[in-house]
């Protein structure tokens, strides 16, 4: 099923695709993941187990019900935020949630350490002092100038993350970040 891109995506696509320089460079993911248990304890008698219906449509949807035999459950998990060549962005990951390990790998990420980023990026662009998210120069990870680019990615992180931090189930998500390069 094919669906029809909105202006927003279209937008979107023009700004992250580069069109006209070399597609390799820093794609930056924001996961959110969320357990869905197998077992509706609530509805369940020691001589009946009830299957959780939110489960029951997982697994079917993802034509996995005939594996999913056990009583564990499942996970969900969606790109809920992507960054191109936002290196200011990165860096401030690789410190603060990798150690200053960068490796591609993939980390967790606590909402409390969301609300950092979020707060911090909102107050270099009150303040106009990108010395607050220094970009960072790496392998294909975009411009490191002061320019309307840079600004975007720090307005598109707050807007990305302010979605994020609102929404209503935020307590039983858990989130990951990993790039690549």
């Amino acid at each position: 099923m094919a669906i029809e891109p909105t202006e927003k995506i279209r937008a979107l696509f023009a700004t992250y695709s580069n069109e006209g320089e070399n597609n390799m460079g820093l794609d930056m993911y924001l996961e959110a993941r969320k357990h869905i248990p197998k077992v509706d304890w609530a509805h369940s008698s020691q001589n009946q187990m009830a299957v959780n219906p939110q489960f029951a449509l997982v697994a079917t949807a993802s034509k996995m019900d005939h594996i999913a035999t056990d009583i564990y459950g499942a996970s969900i998990e969606v790109v809920c935020a992507y960054w191109r060549k936002a290196n200011a962005i990165h860096k401030w990951f690789v410190q603060f949630v990798q150690e200053g390990v960068d490796d591609c790998e993939t980390y967790t990420v606590s909402v409390t350490q969301l609300k950092q980023l979020r707060d911090l990026c909102q107050k270099a662009v009150d303040s106009k002092n990108p010395a607050l998210l220094p970009p960072q120069e790496g392998f294909f990870f975009g411009g490191t100038d002061i320019d309307q680019w840079y600004w975007k990615s720090i307005t598109d992180t707050i807007e990305q993350l302010d979605r994020i931090l609102n929404l209503p189930d935020i307590e039983e998500l858990n989130f990951f970040y990993h790039s690549s390069w």
